[in-house]
């Protein structure tokens, strides 16, 4: 639905676009940090079967986690027309998995392990610029695509790889613009996006979100 909104909202006609906004109108580069937020990847009991069919032995609860994390953002985007444009975009991390053991059987008490791991999210979409909404030089965005997942455990001998789809959107402001030159601008962006992630470390096959934020500084060529 929302991905339906961003389609709809873009066929506005590119006349109306306002034309003192800052243009994507070759090539840009932009580079920032951020938050990817954590997610439940699921629970897991650890039962043993029994004579009594349906009423197994519970040896220990499970419960897993990835946590909050930095993130290094990076795009790399080229304008089709003033108003639309395509990005590919990497953000990296180090989110902490966490997996909580409970209800132990012989009475040991709950822990909970930890373990760091490398994250990747590289993705590419489309961009639908409305700077006829432009307030005082912020002007808006929206993005939405697709993606890959990919996770190592701490140790790096264990990959798990997965998809994404995202949808999200942010501000433009440009600090400085010229008219003719290699170098054609540079200026400020804030983003927010929902991200979709499935595969990767898991438990069960469900899907989960993760909101991720950033800030960044992008030069226009």
């Amino acid at each position: 639905m929302v991905v339906l909104t961003i389609a709809c909202l873009g066929l506005l006609p590119d006349s109306a676009v306002a034309q003192s906004a800052p243009l994507l109108r070759h090539f840009e580069l932009a580079g920032g940090i951020g938050v990817l937020t954590g997610a439940g990847l699921g629970d897991q009991n650890a039962d043993l079967r029994t004579s009594t069919a349906g009423q197994p032995y519970r040896l220990f609860n499970s419960s897993s986690r990835i946590a909050a994390a930095p993130i290094l953002d990076l795009r790399a985007g080229i304008a089709l027309t003033r108003r639309y444009g395509v990005e590919a975009h990497a953000a990296y991390g180090h989110p902490e998995l966490k997996t909580a053991l409970s209800s132990d059987a012989e009475g040991a008490p709950a822990i909970t392990a930890v373990e760091r791991l490398d994250q990747y999210l590289i993705d590419g979409g489309g961009v639908v610029r409305f700077d006829e909404w432009t307030v005082h030089g912020f002007a808006p965005f929206a993005v939405a695509g697709a993606g890959y997942l990919r996770q190592l455990h701490e140790d790096l001998t264990v990959t798990a790889e997965g998809h994404l789809f995202f949808v999200g959107g942010g501000v433009k402001y440009g600090l400085v613009s010229r008219p003719r030159g290699w170098l054609r601008g540079i200026g400020a962006r804030a983003d927010g996006r929902v991200n979709v992630l499935s595969g990767g470390i898991e438990i069960g096959d469900s899907a989960r979100t993760h909101i991720a934020v950033s800030g960044s500084v992008f030069v226009v060529f």
